[in-house]
């Protein structure tokens, strides 16, 4: 067995004894609609509590952050038809939620996007974690990225002419083709894009709306976005063989991202098993993550490699 294959095995072990124990955490669709369901809850509530200034901006800006984080698990797990696969339209009714929650690229776009990932993970194709900075040395430009997605577009050229070598050399690209209906989708995209700016030179001429945007939704938002593309693009390594699972991700579990790792379902540490399983929920991703750690590292995955942060990603030359 190789150590691919083994640590695939451990996985779907550890996911099995899990239900096991607690079969109804095998209720996907009752429990994702759940933690939709909460994830609103919890966002609207502390928004109310603002506005009726029984909490602070302080306080307030985090909590509606991981609610947020959870819908962003959500879509992932959506994106991979985890759940909600047989009920279409409940599936396009939360998606859309989330895409309003996130304020961000819209799901069915990103979609394509992640699944591309799994394909071209690491590699100068890698359209997802491209946009988000992975292989760019830490500086300005992958600072900007970090923060903000309307930066993604400083990296669309290099993506470009890393699809055209990709086609002159004969190999697959992504598909990102789209109906033409769909217009009126990348439209609502580029609006939400702006939302910070937005907000931002509203609150400077001061503007009666500008705090609450900013709060119920930019700074939450920019805590969330900046928490996860930190992390994602710190855990994956590139210039790495094609489809080689066994280089793909690090465990970054390491003490000092723990204040990120709250706003990203502890992203770092555990994104690595849903390279090797695709399709298992977040939550009990999370809950097996303790068991099968050691596996892992025992078939050689690398463990808070903190010199990928000054080899800009790279694999090679670690030391």
């Amino acid at each position: 067995m190789s150590p691919s294959q083994a640590i695939r095995q451990a996985i779907l072990q550890a996911d099995a004894a899990l239900l096991a124990r607690h079969p109804w955490l095998g209720k996907d669709d009752a429990l994702a609609l759940g933690f939709f369901v909460g994830a609103w809850a919890l966002a609207i509530g502390v928004g109310a509590g603002w506005l009726a200034g029984g909490l602070s901006a302080w306080l307030a800006v985090p909590l509606i952050a991981l609610a947020l984080s959870v819908l962003h698990e959500l879509e992932h797990d959506l994106i991979h038809d985890t759940y909600l696969g047989g009920r279409p339209v409940l599936r396009f009714l939360v998606l859309a939620g989330i895409w309003l929650g996130k304020a961000s690229l819209d799901p069915w776009s990103r979609g394509r996007i992640h699944r591309w990932h799994h394909v071209a993970s690491g590699q100068a194709d890698d359209i997802e974690e491209r946009l988000i900075g992975l292989g760019l040395p830490w500086g300005p430009k992958r600072l900007l990225l970090t923060l903000l997605p309307m930066a993604s577009g400083l990296v669309i050229p290099d993506l470009r002419r890393a699809g055209r070598a990709r086609r002159k050399a004969g190999g697959r690209t992504a598909d990102l083709r789209h109906p033409r209906w769909f217009h009126l989708v990348r439209a609502v995209d580029g609006l939400l894009t702006l939302l910070p700016l937005v907000a931002l030179t509203g609150w400077a001429m001061g503007a009666a709306w500008a705090p609450a945007l900013l709060v119920l939704s930019v700074l939450p938002n920019t805590l969330r976005h900046a928490s996860i593309v930190f992390i994602s693009s710190s855990s994956h390594y590139t210039d790495i063989p094609r489809g080689d699972l066994m280089v793909q991700n690090q465990v970054l579990d390491h003490p000092i991202f723990w204040p990120l790792q709250l706003f990203c379902w502890n992203f770092g540490a555990t994104h690595i098993l849903h390279h090797f399983v695709v399709q298992q929920p977040f939550w009990r991703r999370t809950l097996i993550w303790p068991r099968v750690k050691a596996d892992l590292l025992a078939a050689g995955i690398r463990h808070n490699d903190l010199g990928s942060f000054a080899r800009a990603n790279r694999w090679a030359d670690a030391g």
